[in-house]
């Protein structure tokens, strides 16, 4: 896959290094059929799969490094497949249950074949619990292998690797060459670039100055302040979204857009698109690779085990400390795995207008956003998220927010269809965030405002001929010369009728017994359909699986089947109580993915 030849090593300690998965007792040469699992590569993640059945495969998620209770991004490839092969795959130790797939949101799927990423269909994700696994929710894939030369890529989201932004900033720098920069602020600690691009010109010409008359005299005044702007992006590895936006706020900036010239030209915009490196790389959830979660550090930060931090708060205090740049906002993007949507996280504050004054950027973005939530932002104050970037890095008058987009998809109206985001859509929030700051920097003043008809307008107008005048000759009826007028003839009155007697309605069902001829009689076809897996379920002291004897049976007769369902449901003994766990392998009470 492509993420595999970007790499440049192991991608996570841990993760499965082409393990061809046997049934027991087997040995020798892989046969075809026998799948072969490799997440050894950049943002790959998968610690361990176990063979159940010849159709069913228990994988485990491999936790974060030093962080055994982040488990929920995995990115994995399947090859040796057969035709025609229909497997399912049980992942079996989320790290968090109220997720979205409980809703609508599905992995994603591509092969080497066809590189694009495909949503796979909700008729083939089961998200439930399950009394085998200790009664705890599962992830249930069921998935048809059509091509044996292919290699199947399975991710819980398209990845954005670390190579992959280092080959566009490599493109975007000398595009962007006129008006902008790009420097190392720090490394990691596994020494990979954490790149800071500055887009503008932070510098101002002190000697300028402009005459302003005041009584009677000139007096010079010393030049306004310049208006900086602070975006971070890829605080955790498992929110590959982040990146995506980024990308394009970033190309958006580089085009010949009214908007993105204003910006350029009146804005200082400091970007750093991955601020966490080691933990992309890896394939982590959330933390890096000393088991730090970013997003709650940057109170405690030092800079032997966070110098990306370390970094960003120096560049934050020089910005403050200058006297001709004003610093005004810092934009913190993050992904969601438990909301739908766009919304924004901020801060709260005693003062009213200090408070209101901080939500006229999220109104201008919102307006912007076919998906924005605002039920869903909140401006607080928890100490949960005290080690935050919005929470520790505001001072002053900055205005620090955490935009969050989430992982799956939106819905436009409560009734309406699902839409999952792609790759295009999380670029049309970068861009509209960049087209919101451009409103926000206008409506204050700073950008001067939109005067004139632009080119496109212009030569439209140039091109518009005006339509000869031809004169017709008018009809008699519009002549005012006419004097006399044609009577009106009255119709003679329609002669009454009774009315018609009342029938009674025909039943419910020959209510349109026309229709009910004509409509084809459809049979249900089953050949798409995964076989059923029945079997005796035997515990172990390790792990509930399913016994070699299952057999495998196609679903002919519906009506016999639905009969058996529920036979076993008058038949299924009560569920036992289920031990409270206390380890690490087992706590599912995470906090919140921003």
């Amino acid at each position: 896959m492509s993420d595999s030849e970007e790499s440049d090593g192991d991608g996570g300690q841990g993760n499965l290094n082409r393990l061809i998965v046997r049934p027991p007792g087997t040995s020798g040469k892989a046969k075809r059929g026998q799948l072969c699992f490799d997440a050894a590569f950049e943002c790959g993640n998968l610690g361990r799969a176990d063979h159940i059945t010849e159709l069913e495969y228990d994988l485990y998620i491999r936790p974060d490094t030093c962080r055994p209770r982040s488990r929920f991004w995995f990115n994995f490839t399947v090859e040796n497949v057969k035709q025609d092969q229909r497997v399912i795959f049980n992942i079996v130790n989320l790290g968090k249950e109220m997720t979205l797939f409980d809703t609508h949101m599905t992995p994603l799927v591509r092969s080497t074949s066809r590189q694009k990423w495909q949503r796979l269909p909700r008729r083939l994700i089961f998200y439930h619990r399950s009394v085998l696994h200790r009664g705890r929710k599962i992830l249930s894939i069921a998935f048809a292998f059509d091509r044996e030369e292919d290699v199947y890529q399975f991710s819980a989201a398209a990845s954005y690797s670390y190579s992959r932004l280092q080959k566009h900033l490599a493109v975007w720098e000398k595009r962007a060459q006129a008006f902008a920069t790009r420097k190392s602020i720090a490394q990691s600690t596994q020494k990979r670039r954490i790149d800071l691009l500055t887009i503008g010109d932070v510098n101002v010409n002190e000697k300028f100055k402009e005459d302003k008359e005041v009584g009677g005299l000139k007096v010079k005044m010393a030049a306004p302040k310049k208006r900086v702007v602070l975006v971070i992006a890829r605080t955790h590895g498992g929110e590959p979204p982040s990146s995506f936006i980024c990308q394009g706020f970033l190309d958006y900036l580089l085009s010949s857009s009214e908007k993105a010239v204003a910006l350029r030209n009146n804005i200082v915009l400091e970007v750093i698109p991955m601020l966490n490196p080691d933990g992309v790389f890896l394939g982590n959830q959330r933390s890096d690779l000393l088991g730090s979660d970013l997003n709650r550090c940057w109170n405690r930060a030092t800079k032997f085990a966070h110098p990306a931090l370390i970094a960003v708060e120096e560049l934050v205090q020089k910005l403050a400390s200058e006297k001709h740049v004003q610093l005004d906002f810092i934009i913190d993007i993050h992904a969601d795995i438990s909301h739908e949507g766009v919304f924004v996280r901020g801060n709260s504050f005693d003062d009213v207008y200090r408070f209101e004054r901080q939500a006229v950027l999220p109104k201008f973005f919102g307006t912007r956003i076919e998906a924005w939530r605002p039920e869903a932002c909140h401006f607080n104050a928890d100490q949960v998220v005290a080690g935050s970037a919005r929470r520790a890095l505001q001072t002053g008058a900055i205005d620090a927010y955490t935009l969050i987009v989430s992982l799956g998809g939106r819905k436009l109206s409560p009734r309406g269809p699902y839409l999952h985001y792609t790759e295009d859509a999380y670029g049309k929030v970068g861009r509209s965030l960049a087209k919101a700051l451009c409103d926000y920097y206008r409506h204050v003043g700073v950008i001067p405002p939109r005067l004139g008809k632009t080119k496109k307008k212009e030569q439209r107008s140039r091109r518009r001929r005006r339509r000869p005048v031809i004169e017709r000759e008018r009809s008699p009826s519009s002549s005012p010369e006419r004097r006399v007028l044609v009577t009106r003839v009255l119709s003679p009155p329609l002669p009454k009728i009774s009315p018609p007697t009342i029938q009674a309605l025909a039943p419910k069902l020959t209510r349109r017994p026309v229709l009910k001829s004509r409509r084809p009689r459809t049979v249900p076809n089953y050949d798409h359909v995964l076989p059923v897996i029945t079997g005796t379920a035997v515990k172990t002291p390790r792990l509930a699986v399913v016994d070699m004897s299952a057999y495998i049976r196609t679903p002919a007769d519906h009506i016999n089947q639905r009969m058996e369902k529920i036979q076993l449901r008058i038949s299924r003994p009560p569920r036992p109580s289920q031990p409270r766990f206390t380890s690490d392998e087992y706590d599912t009470h995470e906090s919140d993915s921003y």
